[in-house]
Order: structure tokens, then C-alpha cells, then sequence
């Protein structure tokens, strides 16, 4: 399988004592890698990382077989991502949204965007204003966005936080039907243990900094427990007790 993103023994403590330590996993191609952890326990941390957006102590992150730190441009040109919220123009249109996140990259035309706007299925909201849209559509919106450069490998921040049963179902299956169809690979940030097991084809765990368990597959954990919040809160306890 080809290797997507390697993490190595990667730490970023801040002067409050809290962060990350000895970080390991890998992410392979066209699979729904599931990251999950409590508030607070390193994810966002670990993300930005991923993308720059941070300095860390010790370790290396690599993307499509190059050192982020040693050639940033390169191994960061087919990454997409959505870390924490995106910032969207409430003021503005969803197209005119897009149109700004554009001008990013090189030779995005007005039909990639109506293109990705299909894709995300809010084409037909394309010339409303965004601060009329649900938080369902303005996930959606974010989504475009970290799509519109047509990345390989997508990084999303608990995309389906905050919304209605119908509206977490929709993205779920996006997400599933774009790794799939389009085999792109995803990165997805959760604390929501039910939306890992039914999103994610692997799964790391962190609890306070550490990686309780590094990218095991969900198929695999529910052969020995019923469920991923079994498995979680197992291993949670195995971490307490050492």
C-alpha cells in the first residue's frame, strides 16, 4: 500500500507543560484514517503539525515520501485541509467564497468551482449568501474548500461536530463515497467515537499527549470487542493503570 503520511516519534510540549510526545503512525492511500481523542488531548496539536502550522520539538512528518520540514512546498502541494473552523466570508456568496480561495492556487477556473460545489452538493445554493446557509452547508462549503485544489489527501477537523442527524449522515458518506470513488485519502479529527467506527477504516487513539493505540483497523477491533467505544475505553484504562 503506498504510504500517505509518516509520522515519527514527533513532540511539541508547550511552556504550560501540556502537548504531544513520541507520535507515531501511518496514513495509507485511499483510506478514511480516524483520529480521536477528548478535547484537549493533542489532536488539533498534531494537525497542525501535519500541515506547518506549527513548530515541533523532535520528530519528522513526512507527506507522499517527502520531509515536510526539509521541502515544505513539495510535499504539502496535494494536501487539502480544514483545521479547527474554517474561515468563512458570512457576507458573501458560496461561489465568491471559493472564488477567493482560489486565487490560493494556480489555474482554478469557474467550472472546477461549479465542479466542486456539485460535488458537495450545494451547487444551487452557489449565489446565496453564506450567513443564510445551515451549519450543514456551511460544513460543506468548508469541505469545497479544502477540495478545490484537488488534493490527494484531505485533512478534516471533527467535520461532523455540531450537526443534526441528517446533516452528520450526509457528510459521513461524502467523505466515505470521495475516498472510495476519487481515492483520496482522509485524515478525520473526532471525539465522537460512534462517527469514527462507522466513518473510519482505521483508527489511532490519544489520550493526554500519547498515542494509546497508533492506527489499528476498526474491522480488526470488532472482532475482539463489540464496539470502538468498548475498545476505547479499554485501552484508555490500560493507559491509566501503567
Amino acid at each position: 500500500m503506498e504510504k500517505i503520511l509518516e509520522v515519527n516519534n514527533l513532540t511539541k510540549i508547550y511552556k504550560n507543560g501540556r502537548g504531544v510526545k513520541n507520535i507515531n503512525f501511518e496514513v495509507y492511500k485511499g483510506e478514511v484514517f480516524g483520529f480521536l481523542g477528548p478535547n484537549g488531548a493533542g489532536k488539533t496539536t498534531i494537525m497542525k503539525a501535519i500541515v506547518g502550522l506549527n513548530t515541533i520539538q523532535t520528530g519528522t512528518v513526512s507527506i507522499f515520501g517527502t520531509n515536510l520540514h526539509e521541502n515544505f512546498e513539495e510535499a504539502i502541494k496535494h494536501v487539502g485541509s480544514i483545521i479547527e473552523t474554517a474561515d468563512l466570508y458570512l457576507y458573501m456568496t458560496a461561489y465568491n467564497n471559493l472564488k477567493i480561495a482560489s486565487r490560493f492556487y494556480k489555474s482554478i477556473s469557474e467550472t472546477d468551482i461549479d465542479e466542486i460545489l456539485d460535488v458537495v452538493k450545494i451547487k444551487e445554493y452557489k449565489n446565496e449568501k453564506v450567513r443564510n446557509f445551515s451549519l450543514g452547508m456551511k460544513q460543506r462549503l468548508a469541505l469545497a474548500i479544502a477540495l478545490l485544489s484537488k488534493p490527494k489527501f484531505v485533512i478534516l477537523d471533527e467535520p461532523t461536530n455540531g450537526l443534526d442527524i441528517e446533516g452528520t449522515i450526509e457528510m459521513r458518506n461524502l467523505i466515505i463515497k470521495l475516498a472510495k470513488e476519487q481515492q483520496i485519502t482522509f485524515f478525520i479529527s473526532s471525539h465522537l467515537v460512534h462517527e469514527i467506527e462507522l466513518m473510519c477504516s482505521r483508527v489511532a487513539i490519544i489520550h493526554y499527549g500519547e498515542l494509546v493505540n497508533n492506527g489499528k483497523e476498526i474491522s480488526e477491533i470488532k472482532k475482539e470487542v463489540n464496539s470502538l467505544e468498548e475498545f476505547y475505553m479499554s485501552s484508555i484504562k490500560k493507559e491509566v493503570l501503567k
